[in-house]
């Protein structure tokens, strides 16, 4: 059975003068100097982590957001806050609130994103950064794909419907056990009052995530080669938003980074499985 938080805490953040919460799955020993947090993709929430966060535990405090309007947490008033400065801003209040001097970082793909700003943010205190199937340059294939779903938060009759439709989705995050699958699914949806089924997720990220793909293109090698924190580099071997020619640039240009191909996946990995949480598990625990 996968384990559950140990427990729940929220940050309040004011946001366009309105105090909004954050929720934060967190795992281990409260008074663990050894800290590490996990962020979560575009439209996926912190019990992704639940399998990953269970094992680093027994090591460190986990902490796990829900990025606002995800899960648990808030949502924002309009689409301009669903960005990523907004998430970082969330971020450091939970560093502030909780205490928390240093950190280790692990970020699939949207959280990938924060972790670079988090990373490379003046006084940052992040000591080790594991980069989860995202980098400087996202395929535009993979920007229609998850433009052509994210925020579209259809309804079923069901849990049985909606767990049906989302198998394809499913299949990307690598091979997972039926727990899994039920896990990842079961942790994203809610039962509303009328007795349809939807994902826990505001539409407004759709929104944004659209408005992001009309502006113009940003470079964001500058901010990758900002970067000096050690690098643990994980790639589904069919994603289709992290391609090869990416990630061997972002290991040409990283004096200390490091990369691992999980195969028979796409994006992103749910790091579930144990050789990868073993690997996550052997670079957080090397010294710096």
């Amino acid at each position: 059975m996968i384990p559950k938080p140990h427990r729940r805490s929220t940050v309040a953040v004011p946001i366009g003068g309105v105090l909004k919460h954050m929720a934060v799955h967190e795992w281990g020993d409260e008074k663990n100097p050894r800290v590490a947090i996990c962020v979560h993709g575009l439209s996926r929430n912190g019990r992704d982590f639940d399998v990953l966060a269970d094992a680093l535990s027994r090591d460190c405090r986990v902490l796990c957001p829900d990025i606002p309007g995800r899960g648990d947490s808030d949502w924002l008033a309009s689409v301009e806050q669903y960005a990523i400065p907004v998430y970082a801003q969330f971020v450091s209040a939970m560093l502030t609130e909780f205490g928390i001097k240093q950190y280790d970082w692990v970020g699939t793909s949207m959280g990938g994103l924060i972790g670079m700003v988090m990373a490379v943010t003046p006084g940052s205190t992040m000591r080790k950064f594991v980069i989860n199937d995202v980098g400087p340059v996202i395929e535009r294939v993979a920007l229609d794909r998850i433009g052509n779903y994210v925020g579209r938060n259809p309804v079923y009759p069901s849990y049985e419907a909606l767990f049906a439709a989302a198998q394809p989705f499913l299949s990307t995050f690598g091979p997972l056990s039926e727990e899994e699958q039920h896990h990842m699914i079961g942790t994203s949806v809610q039962h509303r009052a009328d007795g349809m089924w939807e994902y826990k997720m505001d539409p407004k990220i759709g929104d944004a995530f659209r408005a992001t793909l009309a502006a113009p293109e940003v470079d964001l090698w500058p901010l990758w080669n900002a970067v000096k924190q050690p690098a643990l580099i994980l790639r589904g071997a069919q994603s289709d938003l992290l391609s090869v020619a990416t990630l061997d640039k972002m290991l040409s240009t990283h004096p200390n980074a490091r990369a691992i191909t999980l195969e028979k996946t796409g994006h992103a990995p749910a790091l579930m499985d144990a050789p990868t949480v073993a690997a996550i598990q052997q670079f957080l625990s090397e010294s710096v």
